[in-house]
C-alpha cells in the first residue's frame, strides 16, 4: 500500500549521533549576546528588543553576572495587567535565575524534567516538576540542546565569569538556530 501512496512510508527516527554527528553549540556560529542590566527600566528593554528584533534579553547584575532573563511575554503580561510601568526596573519583571536552586551542568541531563515536591496543577491531574537552571555552554551537544527545546524556547549560552564566580552570557540560542543548522547540514530526518 505504501508503494501506491496510500500509506506514508514508515520512517525510523534518525539516531541522535547520526542527526547531530557529535556537533556542539560552537558549530552554530551564534552572534554575540545583547544584555540589559537588572536596574534598567522596562522601557529600555522594550526599546532594545524592538530595535534588534529579539524576544528575550539576558539580565546582568551590577557585576556583569547573569541573574535572569526578560522576555516579551513577561513584559506584555506585567504591563497589560498594570503590574509594571515603563519605569519599572527589569529586575521586577524578569525570570530570576538566582531563585533557582539546582544547576544542571551534565549535558545528558539538560532538558530533562525531574520530579520534585513542587506541584503544578494541570486540569484534574497533578504534575510535579523541579525548577532548574540548565547550564548551556559552547561545548553543550546539540542533541542536549534539542531536548532542552522540548520545554524551552531559548537558551542562554554562558561561560564562567573571569573571576570564577558566576556565569557570563555570551550568546542566546533559539530553536531557529538549531533548525538552521539542520537545514544547512542537510540533516532533516525524512
Amino acid at each position: 500500500m505504501s508503494n501506491n501512496d496510500f500509506l506514508p512510508p514508515t520512517t525510523q527516527p534518525a539516531p541522535e549521533d547520526k542527526k547531530w554527528q557529535g556537533a556542539t553549540i560552537r558549530a552554530l556560529n551564534l552572534k554575540p549576546v545583547v544584555t540589559i542590566k537588572s536596574t534598567a527600566a522596562v522601557s529600555s528593554a522594550v526599546e532594545i528588543m524592538q530595535d534588534k528584533g529579539y524576544d528575550q534579553l539576558p539580565v546582568l547584575n551590577s557585576h556583569d553576572k547573569l541573574v535572569g532573563l526578560v522576555t516579551l511575554g513577561n513584559l506584555l503580561s506585567y504591563m497589560s495587567r498594570g503590574r509594571a510601568t515603563p519605569a519599572t526596573p527589569v529586575s521586577k519583571v524578569m525570570f530570576d535565575f538566582t531563585k533557582i536552586k539546582e544547576v544542571v551542568t551534565d549535558p545528558s541531563e539538560i532538558g530533562s524534567v525531574k520530579p520534585s515536591t513542587k506541584e503544578l496543577e494541570v486540569g484534574n491531574n497533578v504534575a510535579t516538576r523541579r525548577r532548574r537552571y540548565d547550564e548551556i555552554t559552547l561545548d553543550t551537544p546539540l542533541s542536549a540542546l534539542n531536548r532542552f527545546f522540548e520545554h524551552n524556547s531559548a537558551g542562554i549560552v554562558t561561560e564562567k565569569a573571569r573571576d570564577g564566580d558566576g556565569l557570563r552570557p555570551i550568546h542566546v540560542v533559539t530553536k531557529v538556530d538549531l533548525l538552521s543548522f539542520l537545514v544547512k547540514k542537510g540533516r532533516i530526518p525524512g
